[in-house]
């Protein structure tokens, strides 16, 4: 590459990134569909002439801007701690600030929050960037951490940060906006706790056992000792015999039938040759 070709770049390079930081803030404020060209390229000093010189429509432009105004993923890139501790202890900071309710905060130039519903609205290429940036963000967050960039705390966490900014942008009051956030460091800080598996040391010593000191006695003295006698226990007295008295007798009645059963035929024959004879 030649240094008229390599100038040519750095230029290019220059008045995209330029282009990026006056659109981005358009898209956040009011969103994609209500942003022109012509506005970005007022904003940035330029003709619309020389915008497509660098992007062919405003949806690339909407795309670019999502891998440019991240500052949340820039910050934990640029962590300098040397242990989990330390890296830990960074980017509870930065979540902080990203979820402080003092103005200007970083959730407030952040286009993974800002543009999530736009880009929920947009096409497929939008979606996944935006999942791209997300992906970036939880691997940068699981860095030299006992966790993985996939698992459900990385997840939880991340959810809960950026949702909680959609959230507190939709809110009426300044309290309730600082309600929002305040809650959201307090999610994000517990869930920073289970970053790092808990060490044996890390668990305090159990307290020492008091000392039990053995009961003296003097096997001797006790053994002169007799017992009191035991009380007498006066006997059962023995109940009087007695016989029980004697059931009544109850006489037995017969009882009659309800009706004499019919004679049947050969019964009625034997009567009649008994009387016949007779």
């Amino acid at each position: 590459m030649d240094k008229e070709t390599s100038r040519k770049a750095a230029h290019n390079a220059r008045v995209q990134s330029m282009l990026l930081r006056q659109a981005a803030p358009l898209f956040r404020e009011k969103g994609p569909d209500h942003v022109g060209i012509d506005e970005v390229m007022s904003r940035a000093g330029m003709t619309r002439g020389a915008f497509y010189a660098h992007f062919s429509s405003k949806d690339d432009v909407f795309i670019a801007s999502l891998r440019q105004e991240t500052p949340l993923l820039k910050s934990l890139e640029g962590r300098a701690g040397q242990s989990p501790d330390e890296l830990r202890y960074e980017m509870r900071a930065m979540f902080d600030d990203y979820l402080s309710d003092k103005s200007p905060s970083s959730a407030q130039t952040c286009t993974l929050a800002g543009l999530a519903m736009d880009v929920a609205r947009n096409g497929e290429e939008a979606r996944a960037t935006h999942e791209a940036m997300q992906l970036a963000m939880r691997v940068e967050m699981a860095r030299d951490m006992d966790v993985h960039h996939d698992d459900d705390i990385v997840h939880a966490t991340l959810s809960l940060a950026v949702g909680a900014v959609i959230l507190a942008a939709a809110q009426r009051t300044e309290s309730g906006r600082a309600k929002v956030l305040k809650s959201a460091r307090s999610g994000v800080n517990d869930l920073f706790d289970g970053y790092i598996s808990p060490k044996i040391e890390d668990f305090a010593p159990p307290p020492p056992r008091p000392e039990v000191k053995p009961v003296e006695f003097d096997a001797g003295a006790l053994a002169d000792k007799t017992p009191p006698p035991r009380p007498q226990i006066p006997s059962r007295p023995v109940a009087a015999t007695r016989n029980p008295p004697e059931r009544p007798k109850y006489k037995v009645h017969k009882q009659k039938p309800l009706f004499e059963p019919e004679p049947s035929i050969i019964g009625k024959m034997a009567v009649g040759v008994k009387k016949l004879f007779s």
